[in-house]
């Protein structure tokens, strides 16, 4: 054999590895200018929502929230910031704050639905991130399994409805 040549072995190895690698550092492959702020970001979410988070989440929330909001950084510096300057306990005493603008608000929003729903962006183009891990499930996890699986077929859409027709 020609060793100029690849081999088809070698070839599928070689993606093999690549394709590793990429589902190893999801938020470095996707966006490497975001490595910078995974710690931030989780020390943000961990404030915003109160539970202990884990980091392997942060990362795919973070690449995530940054592809549907190009200002993500900036807004996790102000609201950063903004907690600082304050010195807040709490998100309670966060959003009871007189002087909380309607943007550092609607910032803090997206990142606490993104971790209790699982989910990051508009209906039309949104995102699954989480689905068993999403925070919504942890007050009844120890009583109720977080469902796996859907009741039969057509539950999920119009045709549950006697009449309705897509």
């Amino acid at each position: 054999m020609n060793t100029s040549q690849i081999s088809r072995r070698a070839l599928l190895q070689g993606s093999a590895a690549v394709l590793a690698l990429a589902a190893l550092a999801p938020g470095v492959v996707a966006n490497p200018a975001l490595a910078a702020t995974d710690d931030a970001f989780l020390k943000l979410s961990t404030f915003l929502t109160g539970k202990s988070l884990n980091p392997t989440l942060s990362a795919r929330y973070l690449v995530a929230l940054a592809k549907h909001n190009p200002d993500l950084d900036g807004e996790i510096t102000a609201l950063q910031g903004f907690i600082d300057q304050h010195g807040f306990a709490d998100m309670d005493a966060f959003l009871a704050a007189p002087d909380l603008s309607d943007d550092l608000k609607a910032s803090a929003l997206k990142i606490v639905s993104a971790w209790y729903l699982g989910v990051v962006g508009e209906p039309e183009v949104a995102e699954l991130i989480a689905y068993a891990d999403a925070l919504m499930y942890v007050p009844t996890n120890p009583y109720i399994p977080v469902p796996t699986y859907g009741p039969g077929p057509h539950t999920w859409g119009p045709d549950i409805i006697p009449g309705v027709t897509k």
